[in-house]
């Protein structure tokens, strides 16, 4: 049994991996904490860890003589043999107290090794490829450089860990807003006031090099791609790591470069953690994180199996007590690999409190399950994931089986969609168009701290302007120019549920209002008026006649001497009498240029022709329409009326006969929204993130007037069932990519005028509509 104390410096994380392997070997370990360690880092303890428990805990003194003779207090007979970092945040006292102590080191000739400028001007010297950058503490530091770089660049904290603060800024606005946010936080890993560094946005794909050095000596324990992905308004959000072969030409490569990051660095001691771009002109730094690989060592497993034996947390411990051992590892990982397998990283796209964690058994009886790193509890509360700290848990997959590996991993990336990972403190409301005699019950909404688009929100009602005493007194806004009140008219067709709120406003702003009910539009929905528009009267309720002229006739009727100034759309199932109303009326208008807008075959049709992403699909009135797709495309996919409003009729089918038999349902059943014996659409099933996009055009200029992500679950047997909705900061990844998408769908469907709401899903190759 090894005798002797280790002392491990702000022991987090993986630290706490290292720290626990040198425990089991039989050492006496001694956490020590720097200044820069907070208390939420101090909690931050794997649940493979749970067992250990340390010799001694102490805390960074004044100076490193009153440290080290702490340190030495602590361990008492005790020789200490070896003192080593653990996280990020301990690297500086790691290096000094290892130097002041004697033991072997990295010294601190490089005062600053963890600051992310000072590695990129060294490796630069070194004659190795390097991102242009500038840095400080004030913005005159960066001025030039953001305003003759080309935008995006990344500004980040000069030291920090994962994508920890860490932002893609488009504007030099946005570069300069978040240099301040950051100069002004305490980073959770970080000193309080570090500088903050402005870089160029390296483009390419990000691998991990992981190594572990002895006297100079560097072994590479593993190369890794990194599975990043912009969501929940980050740009940087872990999903995952998948292995790479140390014979790939890329791994080729970035060993080498990395070696020669590390001699840069002066680094030649214990294990590092290279985050390296593979550029069109070659591997370029993005950091050297002097330390073990983060994600709190739930990789170890995976890589132990991928090597046949080892991982760089057992060769950390080997590279400071045991180089007999250190010189048997190989000088990189074995090719071909051992095994088969990845991590996946758990990502949340919701929040509240836990109540049961589904997901994590399901996780478990996966076939390709090895390991699970189960971070969430019942009781516990959950965020949207934003970076590697909100993660809501990893898992290790192995099988020998590639498919089956895959389709493992698209069954957690789906969980995470549908939200079935968690089961939270909240009551579901399946959305539905209320009945004549629905009821809503006033509920306050809360609003809660804004972190970036993310806002939570407390209540499940809808509070309307007239049930909130703030707003009673509040005189509604009155048109201008040259309009006399009272003698002017808009015809609102359909104006159930928004619509109603549509031709409530225009009452407000003096205009007379006339209602015009569609063929379509059932009793039912008639009757849908939102309570907020209980005081709407209007100046008369006409139903579509059986030809335009004589519809058009019945509206003139009812204007007599005034004026009639807009016809608009109120529900789904008016747009097309609106379309051809207002047209014939020549008033401003979509037109029937497109005579089945609203059918949404057709409208990925349009998309389509327009070079836009759409979505695989058949339609028709026959099963012989859709038989052939049907027959082809892969499982589930959605089926759905043609013309249809919110999830009405909108199922989502898992074999060929529920999709036959969901396909007559439709065809023999009358909407609720829609013509009777309408066609049936058949679609692939899109995955990813489901947003919505509200604009408001005039003549082709269209305007942005919100951007929301839906949170939909499956529920009560139902696939679709609304939860809420959050929205989406403009200046996210996701709106800038949305919005542009969205306003080309609606030149594409020449919708030039009026309000529009595009629901849209974010999927692995960018935005695709749905309708």
């Amino acid at each position: 049994m090894a005798s002797g104390c280790v002392a491990v410096v702000d022991p987090y994380s993986t630290g706490c991996c290292v720290a626990l392997e040198c425990h089991k070997r039989g050492y006496k370990v001694i956490a020590m904490w720097s200044k820069d360690a907070s208390d939420e880092l101090k909690m931050h303890r794997p649940t493979s860890c749970d067992d250990l428990v340390y010799y001694s805990e102490l805390t960074e003194k004044s100076s490193i003589a009153d440290t080290a003779a702490a340190l030495k207090h602590a361990a008492g007979e005790h020789e200490i043999v070896a003192c080593m970092v653990g996280g990020e945040s301990g690297v500086p006292l790691a290096d000094a107290l290892s130097e002041h102590l004697k033991v072997q080191t990295n010294g601190t000739q490089i005062p600053q090794r963890r600051d992310k400028k000072i590695q990129q001007e060294l490796v630069k010297a070194a004659g190795l490829r390097s991102v242009r950058q500038a840095g400080g503490t004030s913005l005159s530091d960066v001025s030039d450089f953001l305003a003759s770089e080309p935008m995006p660049v990344v500004v980040k904290p000069v030291e920090s860990a994962g994508s920890d603060g860490v932002k893609l800024c488009h504007t030099k606005e946005e570069a300069e807003e978040h240099f301040k946010l950051l100069m002004s936080a305490q980073q959770k890993v970080g000193s309080q006031g570090a500088a903050v560094l402005c870089q160029e946005f390296l483009k390419g794909k990000e691998y991990v090099i992981d190594h572990v050095s002895v006297d100079g000596k560097h072994k590479t324990v593993m190369v890794w791609v990194y599975d990043k992905r912009a969501v929940n308004g980050a740009a940087f959000v872990y999903h995952g790591m998948l292995p790479v072969d140390s014979e790939s030409p890329e791994a080729k490569v970035m060993i080498p470069y990395v070696r020669g990051v590390l001699d840069a660095l002066q680094i030649k001691n214990g294990p590092t953690h290279g985050e390296v771009m593979m550029t069109a002109d070659g591997p370029c730094l993005v950091e050297m994180n002097c330390r073990a690989h983060g994600g709190d060592g739930t990789w170890g497993p995976l890589a132990k199996a991928l090597t046949g034996g080892y991982c760089q947390i057992d060769a950390a411990a080997d590279s400071f007590l045991d180089h007999a051992a250190f010189n048997k590892l190989p000088d990189k990982m074995p090719s071909p690999f051992r095994a088969t397998g990845q991590e996946v990283m758990l990502v949340s796209f919701t929040e509240g409190t836990v109540t049961e964690t589904p997901g994590y058994q399901k996780i478990r009886e996966l076939p390709s399950f090895v390991y699970l790193e189960a971070s969430v509890k019942v009781g516990g509360k959950i965020e949207r994931t934003t970076d590697l700290f909100s993660n809501v848990g990893s898992c290790i997959l192995m099988h020998q089986d590639p498919v089956v590996l895959a389709k493992d991993v698209e069954s957690i990336r789906q969980m995470e969609q549908d939200y079935s990972m968690f089961d939270l403190d909240e009551s579901p409301l399946t959305l539905r168009r209320p009945r004549a005699d629905s009821t809503v019950t006033k509920t306050a909404i809360q609003a809660h701290a804004v972190v970036g688009a993310e806002v939570a929100v407390a209540g499940r009602g809808r509070t309307y302007s007239r049930d909130r005493e703030d707003m009673e007194t509040a005189s509604p806004r009155q048109r201008t120019g040259s309009l006399t009140e009272g003698e002017d008219f808009i015809v609102v067709v359909d104006p159930y549920s928004t619509g109603c709120c549509l031709a409530h406003e225009c009452s407000k702003r003096g205009f007379k209002v006339i209602a015009m009910w569609s063929k379509e539009a059932s009793d039912e929905l008639k009757s849908h008026k939102p309570l907020s528009c209980a005081d709407l009267v209007y100046h008369a309720e006409l139903t579509e006649s059986s030809t335009i002229e004589d519809t058009a006739a019945a509206v003139k009727a009812s204007v007599s001497s005034g004026t009639l100034v807009a016809c608009m759309v109120g529900g789904e199932s008016g747009v097309p009498t609106a379309d051809t109303l207002s047209e014939f009326l020549k008033l401003r208008t979509n037109g029937t240029q497109i005579p089945q807008r609203r059918d949404k075959k057709i409208q990925q049709e349009l998309v389509k022709e327009k070079g836009l992403r759409s979505v695989r699909q058949a339609g028709g009135k026959l099963l012989s329409d859709v038989d052939e797709f049907l027959k082809s495309e892969e499982m589930p996919v959605v089926v759905k009326p043609v013309e249809s409003a919110g999830s009405d009729g909108v199922k989502l089918c898992h074999s060929y006969q529920e999709a036959v038999d969901h396909f007559h349902v439709l065809m023999n059943a009358q909407q609720k929204v829609g013509s009777q014996g309408a066609a049936v659409l058949c679609q692939e099933f899109l995955k990813g993130k489901e947003y919505v996009v509200d604009h408001v055009s005039q003549d082709g200029v269209h305007k942005t007037v919100m951007v929301w992500v839906y949170d939909k679950r499956p529920t009560n047997g139902a696939a679709f069932v609304y939860y809420g909705m959050v929205p989406v900061d403009a200046n996210s990844e996701e709106a800038k990519l949305l919005i542009k998408y969205t306003q080309g769908v609606l030149d594409a469907l020449r919708l030039h005028n009026g309000p529009s709401h595009g629901e849209i899903m974010m999927t692995s190759d960018g935005p695709c509509l749905v309708e």
